[in-house]
């Protein structure tokens, strides 16, 4: 247990923590077959990624300004979350003609990230 005190507020917050929850940031230049892509294309895409094992939310990001798209999944492990972007990801966005393809893992502090809000409650739904 680890308590926060900050000026007129205390918080007590369970440093114990279950899981290690997995965010993964994919980041590449679409090719042309990506840049075609209509909204019920990316609708169907979203719909078989949402049946990923041990994902628990994608935020679908995009830099028009430089030809730049995205992801950031949360995953339950590492191990979920490597099967998606070493396993399959990479692969099937070079198939597609992308370019620059950055795939990184990073592990989150749960107890500062819920401070600051962090949509965590969707993945400890699933652990329930």
């Amino acid at each position: 247990m680890c308590v926060f005190i900050l000026p007129g507020l205390a918080l007590s917050i369970s440093t114990k923590e279950p899981h290690m929850s997995v965010l993964l940031q994919v980041n590449f230049t679409p090719g042309p077959s990506q840049v075609a892509q209509t909204e019920d294309d990316k609708l169907e895409s979203a719909r078989r990624i949402a049946e990923l094992p041990g994902l628990s939310w994608k935020i679908w990001i995009h830099d028009e300004e430089n030809t730049t798209r995205g992801g950031i999944y949360l995953f339950d492990d590492l191990a979920h979350a490597r099967d998606w972007g070493e396993e399959q990801l990479r692969s099937r966005l070079t198939e597609a003609g992308a370019s620059d393809i950055s795939i990184r893992y990073f592990t989150i502090s749960e107890a500062p990230s819920r401070i600051t809000r962090a949509p965590l409650e969707a993945h400890e739904a699933a652990d329930a």
